[in-house]
């Protein structure tokens, strides 16, 4: 005959203080990361620079982007959507010139994918010194 009383197992407990602590961390780590959201809605106006004027030297090669993206490299002008052609354009133009510049002169409305695109063409063409024409501060545009 069996005289012990049968002992239940252990109610099972569900600990909510490792639960807590990890949606405590996830709200932080999502408060954090949505704050720079905001950084679209801003309305941002580039600035002029004020500086002086120079001349360009022999050892510049000036690259226009219009608003429409179109390319001209010196009085070369290239076709939108051509990096490749840009590219070769830039080899040219660079070519027999100990480290060249190119000076980008950008519309201000151009879209800023035809601004990288121009700034990897150069990088293939091995163009490594790169400077961005502005106007000067106080003259209309």
């Amino acid at each position: 005959m069996n005289f012990r009383t049968r002992r239940r197992p252990d109610d099972v407990e569900l600990n909510f203080v490792p639960l807590i602590d990890v949606l405590v961390v996830l709200l932080i780590f999502l408060m954090v990361t949505t704050s720079f959201s905001r950084l679209g809605q801003l309305k941002v106006d580039l600035p002029q620079a004020a500086s002086d004027a120079t001349a360009p030297t022999d050892n510049t090669i000036e690259l226009a982007i219009s608003a429409a993206g179109e390319y001209a490299v010196g009085q070369e002008t290239l076709a939108a959507d051509n990096v490749v052609g840009l590219t070769a354009a830039l080899r040219r133009a660079a070519s027999g010139r100990k480290e060249p510049v190119l000076v980008l002169s950008v519309d201000r409305n151009t879209p800023h994918e035809r601004v990288i695109a121009a700034m990897t063409a150069a990088r293939e063409a091995g163009l490594e010194n790169l400077s961005f024409a502005v106007e000067t501060a106080g003259k209309a545009p």
